[in-house]
């Protein structure tokens, strides 16, 4: 065995450690579990010692297999971060950005936007993980997560990407058989699609004028898409980005009520580790992003 095969095999024996057994080692490195566990019998025959015991569906590691991880793992950052220096000296941006974000915005605002800029930055690999539940973005090696509304104090770093103002819109379905509110007050006479992320209480103003209108609704959601199809369905009021009803408002099967009322409006966020953000691929992808949504937002409101 080489120096370089070696190396390699330490980098593999690494990664079964990591990922808990050789097939799933064999998916994330796009090799066989045959050539996995060929290239682990190597490693053990050049250094003379077992590594690791194996049964029939598991793995535990030796002792000398236990302080040989620590070095592997060592050679095997070292490796990463010198692939990330050398492709952020190059022009064009290359490499891998895992990007996660809600089902809703997802498929609604960024993964159009991801597929031009993949189609102008075809170095670029993407891994996009669509998911209403906040992720951890260090624990699971994500680089960019899209997010909206105010943040919460943590470790990461974030910018703001565009803001869009929200309405409390209604079907006609809705106001065909319950009549269409006049003044805050009367909001609390209706029906609600409540949005998990939305507070019980909106706050509105007319200038200087302020109301704290409490609302309640039979029903209750945590997606944003679920939210506009019982609204369509006329279940009751809502308040959206109204963004997402333009059609729906020009159509006429949906309008807005109390138009003279506002809403604060929602940030959308782009948040990440701090050193992350060092890197050219992660910086030319955010620009990208800023620069798209903000054209979005400008077209729709």
């Amino acid at each position: 065995m080489s120096a370089l095969d070696e190396v390699r095999a330490m980098m593999i024996f690494a990664r079964v450690v990591e990922e808990g057994g050789f097939s799933a080692a064999a998916r994330k490195m796009g090799l066989s579990r045959a050539a996995i566990s060929h290239q682990i019998r190597q490693l053990e025959a050049k250094l003379g010692v077992p590594l690791l015991r194996r049964s029939t569906r598991t793995f535990s590691l030796t002792d000398a297999g236990t302080r040989y991880y620590d070095s592997c793992r060592t050679i095997t950052l070292e490796a990463e971060a010198a692939r990330k220096r050398v492709e952020e000296l190059r022009d064009d941006p290359v490499g891998k950005i895992s990007l996660s974000c809600s089902v809703h915005i997802g498929n609604l605002r960024i993964v159009p936007i991801l597929s031009r800029f993949r189609q102008t930055y075809p170095g670029v690999a993407l891994d996009v993980r669509l998911t209403d539940d906040v992720v951890d973005l260090i624990g699971q090696g994500i680089d960019i997560a899209i997010r909206s509304g105010p943040l919460r104090s943590s470790e990461l770093k974030s910018i703001r990407l565009y803001e869009t103002r929200r309405v409390i819109v209604v079907s006609q379905d809705y106001t065909a058989k319950f009549g269409t509110p006049t003044k805050p007050e009367d909001l609390t006479d209706h029906n609600w699609v409540m949005y998990s992320r939305v507070p019980e209480t909106l706050r509105l103003t007319n200038g200087d004028h302020e109301r704290k209108i409490t609302v309640s609704g039979s029903v209750q959601v945590d997606s944003a898409t679920a939210r506009l199809q019982f609204l369509r369905d006329g279940h009751g009021m809502a308040v959206v980005p109204f963004s997402d009803v333009a059609t729906d408002i020009a159509n006429g099967g949906i309008h807005p009520v109390l138009p003279d009322w506002n809403l604060p409006v929602l940030s959308i966020y782009a948040v990440y580790s701090g050193d992350v953000i060092r890197s050219n691929k992660v910086k030319t992808l955010l620009d990208y992003l800023r620069q798209q949504l903000a054209d979005i937002d400008e077209r729709r409101q």
